[in-house]
């Protein structure tokens, strides 16, 4: 992946990082695998990081910032109603890199602080773009934060090999269980 104008910037050694955290892991995530697979020398890093740790803090902290927040706008963007800004989330967020990079994060926030807090910050976003969708198909406020709470959690948890399914799957029947007495669904 080298860069198209020959320059690399910071955002691209953050892809990169968030590339190899998907595919091996913290404990994969060196400098020289970093060079390696963008085809530079270190100098290039140096240039845009302090050190290691200085990439380590920025990588975790683009995690909530930015990648959070562009999924939770793509998935209001179009959408008709609660339920349809739920379900693009959802498919938005299955059919990108973003749900293999939560659960990478998510492994790596059990060691880290820097990537504890970011899984915090980024589930403070989803927690209440869920919530106001919950709140708006009548719900009351606890009951939307309750709801809201659940289906992030069980389509986050790996739990062996229960996934009903997969994926998008145990998605929908959470989704649906969730709704199934929502106020303003019910005829």
């Amino acid at each position: 992946m080298a860069p198209k104008n020959g320059r690399l910037h910071r955002g691209d050694w953050i892809a990169a990082g968030q590339a190899v955290l998907c595919e091996v892991g913290i404990a994969g995530l060196r400098l020289s695998v970093l060079t390696r697979r963008l085809r530079v020398s270190t100098g290039s890093f140096y240039h845009h990081f302090a050190d290691m740790e200085d990439f380590l803090s920025a990588l975790a902290s683009h995690f909530s910032r930015d990648d959070v927040r562009l999924i939770l706008e793509r998935a209001t963007a179009g959408a008709t109603g609660p339920l349809s800004r739920i379900r693009r989330l959802a498919a938005i967020s299955l059919d990108s890199p973003i749900f293999r990079l939560d659960r990478a994060m998510r492994v790596w926030a059990t060691s880290d602080p820097r990537a504890a807090a970011s899984i915090k910050a980024s589930e403070k976003l989803v927690l209440a773009f869920l919530a106001d969708a919950f709140a708006e198909l009548g719900f009351t406020a606890e009951d939307a934060a309750l709801r809201a709470h659940l289906l992030l959690s069980a389509n986050v948890a790996l739990i062996g090999d229960f996934r009903l399914g997969g994926d998008r799957e145990l998605f929908k029947r959470s989704l649906e269980l969730l709704t199934r007495d929502a106020p303003s669904l019910a005829q």
